[in-house]
């Protein structure tokens, strides 16, 4: 938990100021942005008590609109999933195995879930951007943003892929 809390950490902060309008390359799936986190920090991230990982965030710029079109406040986001109250973890996990994760607050949900689902997400961002534009009440599930975190391994050692992690409302639809 402390690598995705430390991740959204620094993807809150770190896309807060910038507001634009946004162009099509911010939807393409390909708009990532990886961050090496070391545990002793770096010039961007601040240390750590965990091990090496890296930070993925995928078209940051239009989850940070999202969040906004559903007046989502920033610091209540970092606080509700990154403050001193533990995440509390969902004891009954899915038949696709995902982990279910809720805030103190009830206000936010995170599920991991498979790469597959991650593209099918991003891909399909375009359109559930226009939906929630024109439907400002719309009953559809309300993303947050989608992440990745991987431990950081030498390049010869085979690791599985990492695990992604989904954010949205939990009082919305069912995911």
């Amino acid at each position: 938990m402390l690598n995705l809390q430390q991740g959204i950490r620094y993807s809150i902060g770190k896309h807060a100021s910038i507001l634009r309008n946004l162009k099509p390359s911010d939807f393409d799936p390909k708009e990532k942005f990886w961050t090496r986190f070391p545990p002793e920090g770096s010039k961007i991230t601040p240390p750590h008590q965990s091990v090496e990982f890296r930070w993925k965030d995928y078209c940051p710029l239009v989850f940070r609109h999202l969040r906004d079109l559903f007046r989502v406040d920033p610091a209540d986001y970092m606080l509700a999933i990154c403050g001193n109250d533990t995440l509390r973890e969902l004891s009954s996990p899915g038949k696709s195995g995902s982990s279910f994760y809720l805030t103190q607050d009830d206000r936010f949900m995170i599920k991991t879930v498979k790469k597959s689902e991650v593209k099918v997400l991003i891909r399909m961002l375009p359109s559930y951007y226009d939906h929630v534009c024109r439907y400002e009440n719309s009953l559809v599930t309300k993303f947050f943003g989608v992440h990745c975190e991987t431990n950081w391994w030498p390049k010869d050692t085979v690791y599985c892929d990492g695990q992604f992690v989904l954010l949205r409302i939990p009082n919305s639809s069912t995911f």
